[in-house]
């Protein structure tokens, strides 16, 4: 299962809400999934909240899901509480008068309610130092074999077109989950990660050090590009890394913390191939794997963010992304763990 990177809408002011409205509506029109008006609603109600509440302002990512829509509010701050998805009391409106004014909306309450109502799968998390909100529109995802549970974030450079990152998970008793960064930037980057993808999702992918050289046989006629693959076997209570270039990770638990590390090398070039190392680290029922690109800073950590692991995948991507993401390239962050298994 591989996803589209994502649209990054920088919401300031007022005009920014008008603009996001009608690029969810225009991806709303294509999806069968999805009710434009509905499409329309949320976005209006996750900008405004932003340009209301947040200071000074966010973004909303947004992407096709599916056949529905998946948006991402990411502020910032100043944070909020369980009390302010709460729908506010019903009150009656007061008499019309010579002072009455109308209505500026209903504010941060009733927005983030009416987003959750109209939403398949929604989830939160604020701290002090921001908040983000995740709204997935239109049929809700099926259980995946395994039980598995899996989001992620993409952002090309610059916020929109094409990204050279790309990422895909094969779900199953075991689980394989690739992250790629073709070089460069732009259409030709985004080939290479394609070429990638498309033999990822041939599979099957049992045998990561053979999956890499066939991948760079795949992208020979490409650019070339770098990539982090990882096979996770929890009845054996293992995970098996394989890398060449800059893809790194980490596999969090309860008990430890393991880093998954890069090796130098490109794939998909004139070069040979490089000698792939494998690496091996405990995979644990509460275990989450993190793998992101190198548009995401070295030295990224959780701390500050209690209780991150405990929400949906794509939460913990989006917040990876927005205290450690590099402007000035594509960055992919890919969040995988076990329905349940959170620490």
């Amino acid at each position: 299962m591989s996803e589209s990177e994502h649209r990054l809408h920088a919401i300031g002011g007022e005009e920014d809400v008008g603009a996001l409205r009608r690029s969810v509506a225009r991806m709303a029109a294509g999806q069968r999934g999805l009710g434009v008006g509905v499409a329309e609603l949320v976005a209006t109600e996750l900008g405004t909240n932003l340009v209301r509440h947040a200071h000074p302002g966010g973004h909303v990512l947004v992407r096709r899901a599916g056949d529905g829509i998946e948006l991402i509010s990411v502020d910032r701050g100043p944070g909020m509480t369980a009390a302010d998805l709460a729908p506010p009391p019903t009150r009656l409106p007061p008499p019309p008068g010579p002072l009455s004014r109308p209505s500026r909306g209903r504010g941060l309450k009733a927005g983030l309610s009416v987003v959750r109502r109209n939403s398949a799968e929604f989830d939160w998390y604020s701290t002090r130092n921001g908040t983000v909100v995740y709204a997935r529109l239109g049929a809700k995802s099926p259980p995946l074999e395994g039980g598995w549970c899996f989001g992620g974030v993409n952002v090309p450079l610059g916020g929109e077109g094409e990204s050279g990152d790309a990422w895909a998970v094969v779900p199953g008793r075991r689980l394989a989950a690739l992250a790629v960064d073709g070089l460069g930037h732009g259409p030709a980057a985004a080939a290479a990660s394609r070429a990638a993808i498309t033999m990822f999702e041939d599979g099957p992918v049992d045998d990561p050090g053979r999956f890499i050289q066939r991948a760079h046989q795949a992208m020979r006629a490409t650019r070339g590009a770098v990539l982090g693959l990882c096979l996770i076997d929890p009845d054996n209570g293992v995970l098996t890394y394989g890398a060449v270039g800059n893809i790194t990770g980490r596999v969090l638990s309860a008990t430890r913390s393991a880093h998954l590390l890069d090796r130098p090398g490109t794939l998909g070039t004139h070069l040979p191939v490089p000698r792939t190392h494998l690496q091996h680290c405990p995979w644990e029922p509460s275990s989450t794997l993190i793998l992101v690109s190198d548009g995401i800073r070295s030295g990224w950590n959780l701390e500050g963010h209690p209780r991150l692991l405990q929400h949906h995948p794509t939460i913990v991507a989006a917040v990876v992304h927005r205290d450690h993401g590099r402007p000035s390239d594509d960055a992919t962050v890919l969040v995988v763990r076990k329905r349940g298994g959170m620490p």
